[in-house]
């Protein structure tokens, strides 16, 4: 099964681009084929961590319908992405809320297993277009009391759309004096731990250098943590997909 995720936040800078982008490598590790997207399109910023300038298409020629959303794709260093264009003559005529619509043509269980949803922050048109088109949620998010109270806040609306599995990911932790205590945070927001990143600075120069910190320095603390958070998700994956492979065995046979 593709598993469809947003990666939402209640503000920026919090490091949802910084996550999107090494989860793409970390999971390529682990043999899972990802798609990842930008699709904060007012404010891109994916192509840039990834060091890429040019580009053939963009997610807004496919949502002005110039192209499918398959033809947008492209691979760069072992990262397979969709960008956002950073003219800001691209984003005339275009219609985010139509984003659902598109991203459901990366469902391709056994070619790709996750396609990761690079959202706006807060709550504005292109945000809930992707809390839309997703079917999970990946809250990133500091353990500072105020970024809590922003993330519980775009999950109460997240929670009127149907369907939907949220979680959470804990990053920079330890950076700063007056944050909440890792479990004391879950708690606060009450949804599951998908990881914690702790605060490395490696990941603050690799942004600047347009290379993620896993092809930056691979044995950073920061690095390390994305490894494990996808190795997670890798075994999650897996169960799921048995499940469903024994369910369709045993209503439609083994041959179905």
């Amino acid at each position: 099964m593709t598993r469809i995720i947003a990666v939402s936040s209640g503000k920026g800078g919090v490091g949802k681009t910084t996550f999107t982008a090494n989860m793409a490598l970390a999971l390529n590790y682990y043999n899972q084929k990802v798609v990842i997207v930008d699709c904060n399109v007012t404010t891109p910023h994916l192509a840039n961590y990834l060091g890429v300038t040019d580009h053939q298409f963009t997610l807004n020629d496919v949502l002005k319908g110039k192209v499918s959303i398959t033809d947008a794709i492209q691979n760069y260093n072992g990262i397979v992405y969709i960008p956002a264009s950073e003219e800001l003559k691209d984003l005339e005529k275009i219609n985010i809320l139509n984003l659902k619509h598109h991203v459901r043509k990366l469902f391709f269980p056994g070619l790709i297993d996750f396609v990761f949803l690079d959202s706006a922050p807060g709550l504005g048109r292109e945000a809930l277009a992707v809390l839309e088109a997703a079917n999970e949620v990946i809250f990133i998010t500091t353990p500072s009391l105020q970024n809590l109270v922003d993330v519980r806040r775009v999950m109460t609306v997240a929670g009127n759309l149907k369907h939907k599995k949220f979680s959470v990911v804990l990053n920079m932790v330890n950076m700063g004096s007056k944050e909440y205590e890792i479990e004391e945070a879950q708690k606060f927001l009450g949804i599951p731990l998908t990881g914690v990143i702790p605060w490395d600075v490696s990941v603050a120069d690799s942004f600047s250098l347009g290379k993620p910190v896993l092809n930056y320095k691979p044995k950073s603390l920061a690095s390390q943590y994305f490894l494990k958070i996808a190795e997670l998700m890798t075994a999650e994956h897996q169960k799921e997909e048995g499940i469903l492979s024994r369910l369709r065995n045993r209503f439609f046979g083994k041959n179905s």
